[in-house]
């Protein structure tokens, strides 16, 4: 089988990947981001024209990717007529196609093409074979990757094969071996949601983070007045990573009124900054209740504040204009009191949205009620 090569252009570096079904290929469009930050996780996508030939013999492809050592690929795939995804080849293992010349990719790449000491090659297969295409269609390429923290330009090396490897002729492999691209910048810590609910014990403080970056951790501080606020507790972050995280603490010190938290988020050089301000009134109000939030328009965040004359079993729910459901802002058992729940949309549309309470206190007595809000991006 004669390989065909299909390329695909990620933040102006050409990558190369080998198309291991037999027949030609053509490339239709290419979605991809202009530009990118450290830590900033991005998919690339190309649409490909496929016109098949029988071929009788089982086919991998090898995908060769020279990147910065704190680099990560989440994944390559692609979907359609031809869904599969490659797997990560370890150094130490052999490719899985017979009469395959090169069994160890990652060290036949960095003789032939050295890395250098910033820089490394990782190598992907894909996880079956392949024997025979006889139909013309348009499949969907897909290449995730993350980017580390490092900053500076570095040359990006790719290198392509559908695994019946000989380096003495050209045809059956392909490399592109300098792609300068620049990483400026470091996505900060983004923290996506802050909570405070009032319970039996306190005042259940929660908080998720989306992203860290030399994150030391979180300075806890409340104020009864919501102008002079003092540290009350400490708790160690991630350090750095892409992974959402979550965060909690209980305070049990707080008085029976109304209390207002913010969190100081330090980093591991000393600086710091603020999130906003959020409350909890641990005074008890007659009837249930459930107030418009603010600001309203919105974006991202909002607050939702409600009220429980009982303790009571809570839900609160996100639906579309149309009535679809979104998710949960708030679930579970809240204490009698008002309460202040803020909401982060940062991964929806603009738009309007319906936000709905279904509480049912200890006495029986079942509340519910809904609120229009206006997502504006």
């Amino acid at each position: 089988m004669k390989m065909k090569v299909a390329k695909l252009s990620v933040l102006g570096v050409t990558v190369l990947f080998a198309v291991f079904l037999a027949g030609c290929f053509l490339i239709v469009s290419v979605t991809q981001p202009l530009t990118v930050q450290g830590l900033q996780q991005f998919t690339a996508t190309v649409e490909v024209e496929v016109d098949g030939q029988p071929d009788a013999n089982p086919h991998y492809a090898i995908v060769g990717l020279k990147l910065p050592n704190d680099w990560q690929v989440d994944s390559v795939w692609f979907s359609g007529t031809y869904n599969d995804y490659c797997t990560f080849l370890h150094p130490d293992s052999s490719d899985k196609e017979p009469g395959g010349q090169v069994d160890y990719w990652t060290d036949s790449l960095e003789a032939r093409y050295p890395s250098g000491p910033d820089m490394q090659w990782l190598v992907y297969q894909s996880s079956v074979s392949h024997v025979t295409v006889v139909s013309k269609d348009t499949v969907d390429l897909f290449v995730k990757m993350t980017p580390g923290v490092t900053q500076g330009s570095f040359d990006l090396g790719y290198f392509v094969s559908d695994a019946a490897l000989d380096f003495t002729d050209p045809t059956w492999y392909a490399a592109s071996l300098n792609n300068s691209i620049t990483v400026s910048g470091v996505i900060p810590v983004e923290l996506s949601s802050f909570t405070a609910i009032g319970t039996k014990t306190g005042v259940q403080l929660n908080w998720e983070t989306t992203t860290e970056t030399n994150n030391l951790g979180f300075d806890i501080e409340r104020s009864s007045n919501g102008r002079d606020f003092q540290k009350i507790a400490f708790v160690g972050g991630k350090g750095t990573t892409t992974a959402k995280s979550n965060y909690s603490f209980l305070d049990q010190s707080a008085g029976m009124s109304k209390q207002y938290y913010r969190l100081k988020q330090i980093d591991l050089d000393g600086s710091f900054k603020y999130s906003s301000t959020i409350e909890v009134d641990l005074s008890v109000p007659e009837t249930f209740s459930l107030s418009q939030n603010y600001p309203n328009p919105f974006n991202p965040s909002t607050t939702i504040s409600f009220g429980l004359p009982v303790e009571s079993n809570v839900k609160i729910a996100i639906y579309n204009s149309v009535g679809e459901f979104v998710t949960v802002a708030a679930q579970g058992t809240f204490q009698a009191g008002n309460h202040h729940v803020n909401f982060n949309a940062s991964d929806l549309t603009s738009g309007i949205y319906y936000y709905s309470i279904s509480a049912k206190g200890s006495n029986g007595i079942e509340f519910m009620k809904t609120f229009k809000m206006m997502l504006m991006k």
